[in-house]
């Protein structure tokens, strides 16, 4: 078995090549090739948390493992196990995998639901999971600008530096989540928030939102509002039984009536053209990203596929 520690999964395998393995993950996943369940997590009395995602897809299967402790701890790992030996493969321990699976569905929902000619980005939050969103976008569309706003001024300017230099955009930090807004085709919200973070009624026509709060019944998050939610004319998932199984804002939505859950299709069908995606230039989509473990298997693989012949990997 080989044994990653510590090496950015981005410098093993390109966001392309991430967004490649994602996309087809989601489509496979519809055409009932690959088994998901949806995320579990376990809440320890000294808030340790333990998260696992599950999966099996091509000839693998495995988990995305992570534990937790009010962000002061923070470990995850990746295994991957044959199919058809059931011997394990592959241990990725943070390596980062899961930021740039994340990143790379956002990107495969922007290539689906973003305006073609999308140029601008606003995105709100700061963190590792803002960039690989941004970064993925970039790889799907012809950004040319972005503003970013987080509630530390230290950080969004240091979001803004290093976008621009990394990625080759005009990057500007601003004050305010409707100063982000303002002139964006594409909306980015990657935060731990627990109430909206921009009000859904200063959307323009033609706009896409990508939204990745993930919390469940114990940890609420909350990023988009209800305007936003019943203003789309298109509304997309990675899963449905994910979104459900956690609770999120949108799966409230619908159990409080804003949204019909009939109306909201998982991206595998878009890509399969099997459901629609954006059918209009005026019309705004929401994507609600929530993490599946088939996502981690997929990058895991395409990691594995460019490891295993190497004699400098270590082996367990």
């Amino acid at each position: 078995m080989l044994f990653i520690k510590e090496t950015p999964a981005a410098t093993i395998i390109p966001m392309a090549q991430a967004i490649e393995a994602v996309e087809e993950s989601l489509a496979e996943t519809s055409r009932g090739n690959a088994v998901v369940l949806p995320r579990r997590r376990i809440h320890h009395a000294n808030r340790m948390l333990f998260g696992v995602l599950p999966g099996s897809f091509k000839g693998a299967m495995g988990a995305y493992l992570q534990t937790d402790q009010d962000r002061a701890i923070h470990h995850e790992t990746v295994i991957l196990y044959s199919v058809d030996t059931g011997e394990p493969l592959v241990m990725f321990q943070d390596c980062g995998i899961n930021e740039l699976r994340t990143g790379a569905a956002g990107g495969v929902g922007a290539k689906y639901l973003a305006p073609p000619d999308a140029t601008r980005v606003a995105v709100i939050g700061s963190e590792k999971h803002a960039f690989t969103q941004l970064e993925a976008v970039c790889a799907v569309r012809p950004i040319e600008a972005v503003r970013v706003f987080s509630p530390t001024p230290a950080n969004r300017v240091r979001f803004a530096e290093r976008a621009g230099a990394a990625l080759d955009l005009e990057a500007t930090a601003v004050s305010s989540a409707e100063a982000a807004l303002e002139g964006a085709d594409i909306v980015i919200t990657a935060t731990n928030a627990q109430s909206p973070v921009f009000e859904g009624r200063s959307l323009r026509p033609g706009m896409h939102v990508t939204s990745i709060a993930n919390g469940d019944k114990t940890r609420v998050r909350e990023e988009v509002d209800r305007d936003t939610i019943s203003g789309a004319a298109r509304v997309c998932v990675t899963s449905k039984a994910t979104v459900e199984a956690n609770e999120s804002d949108l799966f409230r939505a619908v159990r409080d009536g804003v949204l019909d859950w009939d109306g909201v299709f998982e991206l595998g069908d878009v890509i399969l053209g099997n459901a629609p995606g954006r059918t209009g230039e005026k019309d705004i989509t929401l994507f609600k990203l929530q993490g599946m473990g088939i996502m981690d298997l997929a990058v895991g693989l395409r990691a594995y596929e460019a490891l295993k012949d190497s004699p400098s990997v270590h082996r367990i």
